[in-house]
């Protein structure tokens, strides 16, 4: 099943290679700073480009993973829509074409023949990329492909990413915006069950060369199956050159005696939660841009716990992490089932599921994660994490 996987890490740094194409190739780049405009969509398109490099990065995953595995491409699931409609009423389904020549093509009617932005996207739609991780190769996991599922998010984090910022500074570690917190992210899941089995987490955006500008990126893996659990393990920090910056620490942030846990959140977080939260943390809560980010911010150790009570994540943005993390001893949790859990019932932790939509819900709404999430990366941390923040919380529960 490591064959899968590979071919999962190498579709994710072809994707990768896009976003990073369409923030430094000119021709690709005008037409993403156009989206800063707001309220000012070039309606020569029949698509915001934002859109175009989210749908396209989805159909290059789904294209090659169909090309090497036939039958899954069909069970690959984003949430992206691939058909656009353009201003004479032409429907265009965007797909990854046979050759460069025809995405070319395909690309010109979506971009209003603007032939160079479609020869630079298609370009590196159809270039190669030989990407794989040696600790894959000595894998051997019989998983059957008909049990697959996958969840693709193709740029999390798009806002950041339209905006780009590049010399945000990091608090600890941890990225509040920025390109850093632009992530590719690509869960698998037992379509029986709904457990997530394998997770990939590219990160395009990590350091920069402050001469050439050209941005590397890094990614992270994780199996978890029939008792195998197998993970992408930290590379250590290398030694650069003054010309190249590191914007990836990988510390955990100290310990601090009465605040043990370290928390990252979203900036739009509910009041009643930063605050239980600044009791059980201190100053260790981080806010950060991008669900796939803040995940990666558990997986990486930088935190303990990523906590949202939103219900504004959705299958796509927890899955890759999720089992990423299960293959670490960790998991994802539903946080309102957790909050209303009897944690001495001896009941199992209520880890989220892939596998089935929200009753009564349309739209991508059947796939959001209503009861909010905790990321973690230890069960006995996530229960102590749990109690503290109860503690805390009841006071302020009966006046929201």
């Amino acid at each position: 099943m490591s064959d899968i996987l590979q071919e999962l890490l190498r579709v994710s740094e072809k994707a990768a290679n896009i976003a990073r194409a369409c923030r430094q190739q000119e021709a690709l780049f005008q037409l993403l700073i156009e989206e800063k405009k707001e309220g000012e969509k070039n309606k020569k398109f029949a698509v915001d480009f934002k859109t175009l490099a989210d749908v396209l990065v989805q159909e290059v995953i789904k294209g090659n993973m169909e090309n090497k595995f036939p039958g899954l491409g069909e069970k690959i699931f984003g949430e992206e829509s691939n058909e656009f409609t353009n201003d004479l009423g032409e429907k265009i389904i965007m797909r990854l074409c046979p050759t460069e020549e025809e995405t070319v093509a395909l690309l010109s009617k979506v971009l209003n023949g603007n032939k160079l932005a479609s020869e630079a996207l298609a370009k590196v739609v159809h270039q190669d990329v030989f990407f794989s991780d040696p600790a894959l190769e000595s894998v051997e996991v019989s998983i059957p492909q008909d049990i697959l599922g996958i969840w693709v998010d193709p740029i999390d984090s798009t806002y950041q990413y339209i905006k780009g910022s590049a010399d945000i500074k990091p608090n600890q570690g941890i990225f509040p915006s920025g390109l850093q917190c632009v992530t590719i992210l690509i869960g698998v899941y037992d379509t029986r069950t709904g457990v997530p089995l394998m997770g990939v987490i590219n990160q395009p955006f990590v350091s920069q060369d402050l001469n050439t500008l050209r941005w590397k990126g890094q990614c992270y893996w994780g199996l978890s199956y029939l008792g195998t659990n197998i993970h992408s393990l930290l590379p250590p920090v290398s030694t650069r050159s003054n010309s190249e910056t590191q914007s990836q620490v990988t510390q955990k942030p100290s310990s601090e005696g009465s605040h043990p846990f370290a928390a990252v959140i979203s900036t739009s977080e509910k009041e009643a939660i930063k605050g239980a939260l600044s009791r059980v943390c201190g100053e260790r809560v981080f806010p950060a841009a991008g669900a796939g980010y803040k995940s990666l911010c558990v997986v990486l150790g930088l935190v303990d716990i990523y906590i949202f009570s939103e219900d504004t994540t959705f299958k796509w943005d927890s899955c890759a992490a999720h089992a990423i993390l299960r293959a670490m001893g960790g998991g994802m949790v539903d946080l309102k089932q957790c909050l209303e859990r009897n944690p001495d019932a001896g009941l199992d932790l209520p880890q989220l599921v892939y596998h089935v939509g929200n009753e009564g819900a349309a739209g991508v709404d059947q796939w959001a994660n209503k009861g909010g999430l905790i990321a973690y990366r230890s069960e006995k941390q996530l229960e102590a994490f749990l109690g503290r923040l109860l503690q805390h919380l009841a006071p302020v529960a009966t006046h929201t």
